[in-house]
């Protein structure tokens, strides 16, 4: 009795004496907001640049795009003067060229952009070639299937599509977006982005399938991709056309690979409090964000 007791007594004074230690908002470093710039470039289109200014985590101010007429973008492609960019203001305000002039493919690019009271920042990168496609052959292979008469097929099936592209570029991001033809109507539903799982089945490049995006990478240049995905229960037509695909590849940049690829992970993961954390990648100095070139193909086949 009197150990238990002695125990008692100890659990008590354990409680009521141990150390809490808090932290006040006060005592954690102060951020020193960014300047934020965001800008895929293309053939295209002309420049456009969204700036921003980067917060705290602990900061619960909205986000905000910045405005301002006394702000200045300055593009130069192979370091020769190319165009400059003013803002248009608006709701939502870009940066917007003043000559409407395009990049070109296999060109490098650097901005550079003075904003009131945030300083300078800049960031450099290359247009890459479009993968433009130099022959395709696709096939549906019907599964678990069964006939309703002489021109439909019910049940499940996977496309198969092999594309021989133009040229090497190491880096590729493709989505697939289908326009499905109901009952042998002339009449098309419209392109709606497929979300089953798409891999290339070509072991000579490295892939991983994420928020409905294929993202394609080798070292020694991708010129050939053979596409697979797999469809719920659906009907296939065997005389007349069931389903336009269009095939959308975009040829990125590294650094433009790298931000379309850790933004389609905080997109995946969003709602799983499990996943781990997934930075931004950043290649602009003195501040954050993307100057990445994109070049997009889109190829239409019909089954």
């Amino acid at each position: 009795m009197k150990n238990l007791f002695i125990l008692t007594a100890l659990l008590f004074t354990f409680i009521f004496t141990s150390c809490e230690k808090t932290e006040k908002v006060d005592n954690f470093p102060r951020h020193e907001g960014k300047l934020v710039a965001n800008c895929f470039f293309t053939s295209d289109s002309t420049f456009k640049f969204v700036l921003s200014k980067s917060l705290s985590p602990i900061d619960n101010a909205p986000f905000k795009q910045l405005n301002s007429t006394k702000a200045f973008i300055k593009i130069y492609e192979d370091n020769i003067f190319f165009d400059s960019l003013v803002c248009k203001g608006g709701l939502y305000p870009t940066y917007t060229s003043t000559t409407n002039r395009t990049a070109s493919a296999l060109h490098n690019y650097r901005f550079e952009c003075n904003y009131p009271g945030l300083g300078k920042v800049s960031g450099e990168d290359y247009l890459p070639d479009s993968s433009s496609v130099l022959k395709a052959k696709g096939y549906y292979t019907i599964l678990n299937s069964y006939y309703d008469n002489d021109s439909v097929i019910n049940g499940n099936y996977f496309t198969n599509l092999n594309i021989e592209l133009s040229n090497n570029n190491p880096y590729l991001m493709v989505f697939i977006q289908k326009n499905s033809y109901y009952q042998g109507s002339s009449y098309p539903t419209g392109y709606q982005e497929i979300y089953e799982d798409i891999t290339d089945l070509n072991s000579a490049n490295e892939t991983e399938y994420i928020a409905s995006r294929l993202y394609i990478s080798n070292s020694a240049g991708v010129k050939n991709i053979n596409l697979k995905w797999t469809t719920d229960y659906g009907i296939v037509y065997k005389k007349r056309t069931t389903a336009d695909y269009n095939i959308v590849v975009y040829s990125c940049s590294k650094a433009a690979f790298d931000y379309l690829k850790r933004q389609s992970l905080q997109w995946e993961n969003q709602d799983d409090p499990f996943s781990q954390p997934t930075p931004m990648s950043n290649n602009i100095v003195n501040g954050y964000g993307i100057f990445g070139g994109v070049n997009v193909t889109n190829y239409l086949i019909s089954f």
